[in-house]
């Protein structure tokens, strides 16, 4: 059980802090204003919902793809549609965003993992970044078996 002491208050204010230092970040507000304008361009929106309607029923008869020729046209629709999305420059700079603001947050991730110990190793789920082999499932190798 955690035990609540004035040293867990004073970390829990001290998150607080940083949080409130991380929203004001100029990332954070570029990314906040590209989820913004995607999210007010009612033409885009219908494009999305369009491309996840098609993408649905695809996902729904792929399987048949053999049997049924129209499966095959549905798909290039599929890819017609996204290949549309991820030319528009809404979503290209909410992406671009995204990255942004993922890398911010790994540096942050990775900072607090090596003021606790630099054995620790922090995924950030960046493409270039270095990865680390998954842990082995079993008897004492760090994975709690339950």
């Amino acid at each position: 059980m955690l035990k609540m002491d004035d040293q867990l208050l004073a970390i829990d204010d001290a998150l607080d802090d940083v949080i409130a230092a991380f929203l004001d970040l100029d990332t954070v507000k570029a990314y906040q204003v590209a989820v913004k304008a995607v999210s007010a361009d009612e033409e885009l929106q219908k494009q999305i919902n369009t491309f996840q309607h098609l993408k649905a029923d695809y996902d729904r008869q792929q399987f048949f793809g053999k049997y049924r020729p129209e499966v095959a046209q549905l798909r290039k629709a599929v890819l017609r549609q996204k290949r549309q999305l991820d030319l528009n420059d809404k979503m290209i700079a909410m992406r671009r965003a995204e990255v942004d603001l993922q890398t911010v947050l790994a540096e942050v991730s990775q900072k607090i993992a090596a003021a606790v110990s630099p054995d620790i190793f922090v995924d950030t789920g960046l493409p270039l970044a270095p990865h680390k082999a998954p842990h082995k499932k079993g008897r004492g190798k760090n994975i709690k078996e339950g």
